[in-house]
């Protein structure tokens, strides 16, 4: 299993927008290394986990055929997680010799709300065509592209009900963004479903920021209880790897800071292009 971390920041990007902070200031004296763009991952170059705004700005960067995308994961319908709107050039004149000309687009009903409410005004029908919808609700397991995929409850809003997925081939990624400490029935229906992670990433929004954090997100101190519970219903691999991601601003994301410290607990700081099999 190849997995490419395409965006490894929270909903503002690192360098953030608006900010002049002095981390962001930081990240802008030196971009080439520091720019977090948001959140996405590409597994085995097919399939897709969330699609943000910077999704061709990830395509063009790297390198990678964003047409030969047949399987797209959404979490939530937050803006920074599913830019609807791209789609409506996923096809007619704009887009000539995909690779894949069928896509698959997972989600919640949030999701495929925001979906055809994006699309509705500039979406052809010779290119709705070829996106097929599939509503999720937690704890369902289905097969995509030959994969078994596991739809979690993640812990982040009440104004729907974010995911989380296991993705199982010939490896198995537990990606845990946005949320904050999983439910226990997460860990129980994995278990049950013998769901072992060789892979996992962890949502990682504010690191090691001191005070009290939002429980909709985690930092070290959740990552570190998360992977304890993990290890205590036996879902994780003894040579599991754990990465980190969707990093704050707030959380002082600097790559040589953020990767020494999460080195220290044990994790791996993703950034964004890094790239490894399993």
């Amino acid at each position: 299993m190849e997995i490419r971390y395409l965006g490894t920041a929270a909903a503002e990007g690192f360098p953030a927008a608006f900010c002049n902070c002095e981390y962001c200031r930081a990240a802008r004296a030196d971009l080439a290394r520091e720019w977090r763009t948001r959140s996405q991952m590409l597994v085995d170059r097919k399939l897709m986990i969330d699609f943000p705004p910077d999704s061709y700005v990830h395509a063009a960067g790297f390198g990678f055929d964003l047409s030969a995308v047949r399987t797209l994961l959404v979490t939530h319908s937050h803006t920074d997680h599913f830019y609807a709107q791209e789609f409506v050039n996923r096809g007619y004149k704009f887009a000539e010799g995909m690779s894949a000309p069928i896509l698959d687009l997972y989600g919640n009903s949030e999701v495929l709300a925001v979906y055809r409410e994006g699309t509705r005004r500039e979406m052809r029908e010779s290119v709705a065509q070829n996106i097929r919808l599939h509503e999720l609700q937690p704890y369902t397991c289905f097969t995509a592209d030959g994969y078994e995929v596991a739809a979690l409850p993640a812990s982040h809003t009440p104004k729907e009900q974010a995911l989380l997925y296991a993705v199982r081939g010939d490896k198995t990624l537990f990606y845990f963004n946005d949320t904050g400490l999983p439910d226990e029935g997460v860990y129980r229906f994995l278990a049950e479903r013998g769901f072992v992670a060789d892979v996992v990433s962890f949502d990682c929004t504010f690191a090691d920021a001191p005070g009290e954090h939002s429980a909709r997100h985690m930092g070290f101190a959740e990552n570190e209880i998360v992977r304890e519970k993990m290890a205590r219903f036996r879902i994780i691999r003894q040579d599991a790897k754990y990465y980190v991601t969707h990093f704050s601003h707030n959380s002082a994301p600097l790559r040589d800071r953020i990767e020494r410290e999460a080195a220290r607990r044990g994790f791996i700081a993703a950034y964004d292009g890094m790239t490894f099999t399993v």
